[in-house]
């Protein structure tokens, strides 16, 4: 399968909708970890020096927060995992003591949660993308314009606004307004232009 980005109707379907299927049913059934794997069958490869992997592996975990002022967050992650074969990591955060049977996720939302994980394997299984281990505060607007990420997001909410019907701009300044409310009008519009416009030189260069 051709990984065409420049397809606005392009979000890796094909691998993608299994698993946001899986981890619907994994929800409801309430199990707390799952791991599988996936074939990827595109035609940029996951490769290093020695190996061209032909298959991916997904987890699927629920971690707990100690407050009750939410409903549910979704985090995902992409790289190796610990057997150094490339997988993405869907973590659902809980609040404490809320029941996971009772939880309904947002399909569009964790559609664009695992589309975006994926494309960062097709960008480079060691994309080393940017890390906010501390000053969360002053790293963000860096971590939202990190050329990884930018990709990244694009692809994840092209998902979303085809699932959900939301537009593009709706999408990407509810985000980010919900997960860094101290960004400034002005940062916020930087941001969302940047997702928006992207013409994909991160994974133009993996190819």
């Amino acid at each position: 399968m051709v990984i065409d980005v420049t397809n606005q109707s392009f979000f890796y379907q094909e691998t993608a909708r299994p698993i946001v299927n899986a981890i619907i049913r994994l929800m409801k059934e309430g199990i707390k970890e799952y791991e599988s794997y996936s074939a990827w069958e595109y035609d940029t490869p996951i490769s290093d020096e020695n190996e061209d992997f032909e298959h991916f592996n997904w987890n699927m975990e629920i971690a707990r927060n100690p407050s009750k002022d939410f409903e549910y967050s979704l985090f995902g992650l992409a790289g190796r995992d610990c057997c150094d074969e490339p997988s993405i990591t869907i973590t659902i955060v809980l609040p404490k003591g809320k029941h996971q049977k009772s939880v309904t996720l947002n399909y569009a939302e964790l559609y664009d949660v695992v589309s975006h994980e994926i494309h960062h394997l097709a960008q480079n299984i060691d994309n080393n993308t940017y890390s906010m281990t501390q000053n969360y505060k002053e790293k963000k607007l860096k971590y939202l314009l990190d050329p990884f990420e930018i990709e990244s997001f694009h692809i994840g909410i092209r998902a979303h606004s085809a699932i959900s019907g939301k537009t593009f701009y709706d999408i990407s300044r509810n985000y980010i307004i919900s997960t860094w409310p101290e960004g400034s009008e002005k940062q916020i519009e930087q941001v969302i232009d940047a997702w928006q416009h992207t013409d994909f030189p991160v994974f133009r260069n993996n190819n």
